[in-house]
């Protein structure tokens, strides 16, 4: 019968550094590996300070969690990754569990440390992948009750920090859209079942401003049981927003400017229809040498020709006013500049101005509130977003305008209120915009203006938010408030922006020349008894009607006012768009996806 090996043979072919220590700390015993792992002979360690070799940034922690076994006698349940320096200065990573005599018999602690470098170096590399990546990581247990990993980007992304959810792993669900939650919780039964889930949601509060998150997620099996859920959350909210614009562009495109053309066609049938009703009635009249037959009205005829004369007239300049919008919409969704910290008191002066010149000769009353230490972190053409709330308030007032702009900075916020004595906006407007409902082919808004003012305020990182009632509308603009440590740009009249579509007189005549603008201050400053000429008062109650009769009129219900301008140079037609033009709405043409 062969003979047993002894123990310390057995150790020594051991690939772990098996050491014992006493309770001060110093080496008595270590196994051959301790030669190929830290190029030292065990003899030469016999003795030492076990953590004189311990990294100086670990060291402390090694040392406090001996002390506290020495002291309780227990275990620790965890084992302790640590740096250890070897023979030639490097550094290899011991992952090292303690076993206090009571449980080996032995007179010191035993140590086992197993080499872990590779592995550490590896899990620090993911680390630093995932503490970079704008996508939040995450991995919960499969019932939802236990986090076991979540990157930084969860603050950012859901406004959670990980240690709020590492006590509360649900806490996300409160970051949730309410009209999204329940889809949530069902994709998340979904993956503790074991089946995979790809759900898109947003993130917010029914009043407040939104983002949209992308999170394919999978189950974690071991031996054929979940044992955990993993996926990530990627912020898609500028693909939203592109598919949102597209649809505006789309609506445009199909319903507003079919309809007005609808108007225009029907009307220029009537014309046609009277003068050859009229020639035939004359020519048969002529030949039989009769005077002009008396059932031919010459007043009447001429009367109701230059009647339909003037609604071509009309719609064809509200279709080149939209026109002119449009293409200042895509300049601005095409432009790349960020948000900038500027003052607010020059950017509302610059947009009470060229609203005021607009307005003509007509009485406007326009009083502004607005602190002159204000200063936002802004997209430069919020001052054009102003003047449209603005010239959309003059337009639309069925009395003499009223319009007051007041400017308030609560907590991380800047607020601009644009209040009117005009008709209430009509929730057809309003509601698209506010993400009450989605638009489609039978719900759809009339116009550019408030979009264009929505995106300026989106593209700052702000919102948009209507208060109608009886008494007139309250348009509130809220962006970001400029860091304090930021340099603001005082920023004055700045040039004319491609951004700024210019109104083009529909009879093809000159436009006329902006009138020079009065200064305003910046502090609840009144601007009374402007003379502007009355502004064409239709109706902005009326919905947007989808109807091809040459009777009805197209229900004016955004303000398509436009600065006035000369004709652009560059453009090689400034009448109005070429129908061989790219299409806005074609994807060759408009800016790519995100």
């Amino acid at each position: 019968m062969s003979r047993s090996p002894e123990p310390e043979t057995l150790i020594d072919l051991a690939q772990d550094k098996i050491a014992v220590i006493d309770e001060a700390g110093r080496f008595r015993y270590l196994n051959a590996a301790t030669r190929d792992l830290l190029g030292f002979d065990p003899d030469e360690l016999v003795g030492t300070d076990a953590f004189d070799l311990v990294h100086p940034d670990d060291v402390d922690r090694v040392r406090a969690a001996f002390e506290d076994l020495v002291v309780d006698g227990a275990r620790p349940d965890a084992p302790l990754e640590y740096r250890y320096r070897t023979a030639d200065g490097d550094w290899v990573w011991f992952r090292s569990r303690v076993f206090p005599p009571v449980e080996t018999g032995l007179d010191g602690y035993a140590l086992s440390s197993r080499d872990v470098t590779l592995e550490v170096e590896s899990r620090r590399r993911l680390e630093t992948i995932a503490s970079t990546s704008p996508d939040v990581l995450w991995m919960f247990s499969a019932d939802w009750s236990e986090l076991l990993f979540v990157n930084g980007a969860a603050e950012s992304v859901f406004g959670i920090d990980p240690e709020t959810l590492e006590g509360r792993p649900r806490a996300f669900l409160e970051a949730v859209h309410p009209d999204d939650r329940a889809d949530v919780e069902c994709a998340m039964e979904r993956l503790s079942a074991g089946d995979p889930t790809n759900l898109d949601y947003r993130i917010g509060s029914p009043d407040g401003p939104t983002t949209w998150v992308r999170v394919p997620a999978r189950p974690v099996r071991e031996d054929g049981e979940v044992v955990a859920v993993t996926g990530f959350a990627r912020d898609v909210t500028d693909e939203y927003r592109r598919e949102r614009q597209l649809t505006v562009m789309d609506n445009l495109l199909r319903h507003t400017i079919r309809n007005d053309m609808n108007i225009v066609d029907g009307t220029a049938e009537r014309i046609a229809d009277r003068v050859k009703d009229a020639v035939s009635a004359a020519t048969t009249a002529t030949e039989g040498g009769d005077a002009v037959p008396a059932d031919v009205d010459l007043a009447e005829l001429a009367a109701d020709l230059i009647d339909h004369a003037e609604t071509v007239r009309r719609v064809a300049d509200d279709l080149l006013t939209t026109a002119e919008k449009q293409r200042g919409v895509i300049d601005l969704l095409r432009e790349h500049e960020s948000p900038q910290p500027l003052r607010v008191a020059p950017l509302v002066e610059r947009a009470v101005a060229d609203a005021v010149d607009d307005a003509g000769e007509a009485p406007v009353d326009v009083s502004v509130a607005c602190p002159d230490d204000v200063r936002a972190f802004t997209h430069p053409e919020l001052d054009y977003a102003i003047a449209e709330l603005i010239e959309n308030a003059i337009e639309h007032a069925e009395a003499a305008p009223t319009v007051e702009i007041e400017v308030t900075a609560p907590a991380d916020r800047v607020e601009i209120a644009v209040r009117d004595n005009a008709p209430p906006i009509p929730p057809a407007e309003r509601d698209p915009i506010t993400d009450r409902w989605k638009m489609d082919d039978l719900r759809h808004t009339g116009g550019m203006g408030l979009w264009l003012v929505y995106w300026i305020a989106d593209r700052s990182g702000g919102d948009l938010a209507f208060d109608a009632g009886a008494d007139g509308n309250e348009v509130t603009i809220s962006v970001p408030d400029a860091d304090p440590s930021s340099p603001a740009d005082d920023r004055g009249p700045p040039p004319v922006s491609e951004v700024r579509p210019a109104a083009a007189e529909p009879d093809g005549g000159e436009t006329a020349p902006a009138a020079g603008s009065e200064a305003v201050a910046s502090e609840s400053t009144d601007i009374g008894s402007v003379a502007a000429e009355p502004a064409d008062t239709e109706s902005v109650a009326a919905e947007p009607a989808d109807t091809e009769s040459v009777a009805a009129e197209p229900a004016d219900t955004e303000s398509v006012a436009a600065e006035p301008a000369g004709p652009d140079p560059d453009d090689p037609d400034p009448a109005g768009p070429d129908p061989d033009d790219p299409d806005p709405d074609d994807p060759d043409a408009a800016p790519g996806p995100p």
